[in-house]
């Protein structure tokens, strides 16, 4: 084993996710080695895989960095290791290396074993208050708050392929494929539009520059006209790209 290398398991539907592959990558991008000492696939829908690797970095840093990541993914130290907590300084302050938070499952190893984070949400921190932890926005962090700094003792559960048949509102990722029946799903939002319209219900559509980028402008515009949409929540982007595309033609 390198002076600089670490053992770590991840376990889960580690293929059809993509999980296992996701981590090989990471490793791979940041010029890290690995090696496979132990797989097991599941061999039914609902079984779980479990692996063990040995990541290698250059040097210590080089190799936290890589740990940082495929923690990211799912993976955790096969040496569990306690959570590191501390103070929050001030109200509103965070303490330096605070552990930012995903909107993934999230648990934490306190006291000898793992406990759920309650109330989980994306770029916020985690407050230990007894045997229990939260995801509290910064906003609400008082001085003296327990927050966890680091990414020792923590596992997080990424998001699976689903194995059975999803509500059309769902994540799915923005690639085509075969995998994605594209039209069977803008046919069921059409259905689901026009029914909650016809029952006397609001919409509202969260949108996003992707709108502007794949050509959707117009429809979407004709359906805020003809009363379909009854408000719209976005952020500046898609003001920004649509301006842009409006006004000069592009949108980058």
């Amino acid at each position: 084993m390198s002076k600089f290398s670490q053992e770590i398991e991840v376990s889960g539907h580690l293929i059809d996710s993509s999980i296992l592959t996701k981590i090989f990558d990471k490793i791979m991008d940041l010029k890290g080695e690995f090696n496979v000492d132990e797989i097991d696939i599941g061999v039914k829908k609902k079984d779980h895989s479990y692996a063990r690797l040995t990541i290698s970095g250059k040097n210590q840093v080089h190799l936290d960095q890589i740990l940082k990541t495929v923690y990211r993914e799912g993976a955790v130290s096969k040496v569990q290791k306690e959570i590191q907590l501390k103070k929050s300084p001030k109200d509103f302050v965070m303490p330096d290396n605070f552990y930012s938070t995903t909107n993934n499952h999230t648990q934490v190893f306190l006291k000898g074993k793992w406990i759920q984070v309650e109330n989980m949400m994306m770029d916020k921190c985690i407050v230990v208050k007894g045997n229990k932890a939260f995801c509290v926005p910064f906003r609400d962090v008082k001085k003296g708050d327990q927050i966890i700094v680091g990414e020792a003792g923590i596992k997080i559960t990424p998001p699976e392929r689903p194995r059975e048949g999803v509500n059309v509102f769902e994540f799915m990722g923005s690639a085509s494929s075969s995998e994605r029946p594209t039209q069977h799903i803008a046919k069921q939002v059409a259905d689901d539009i026009y029914n909650t319209k016809k029952n006397g219900g609001k919409i509202v559509i969260v949108g996003g520059p992707a709108i502007v980028h794949t050509g959707a402008d117009d429809s979407v515009s004709e359906l805020i006209r003809s009363g379909y949409i009854d408000g719209v929540l976005a952020g500046n982007a898609l003001a920004v790209h649509d301006i842009e595309y409006a006004t000069l033609g592009t949108s980058l």
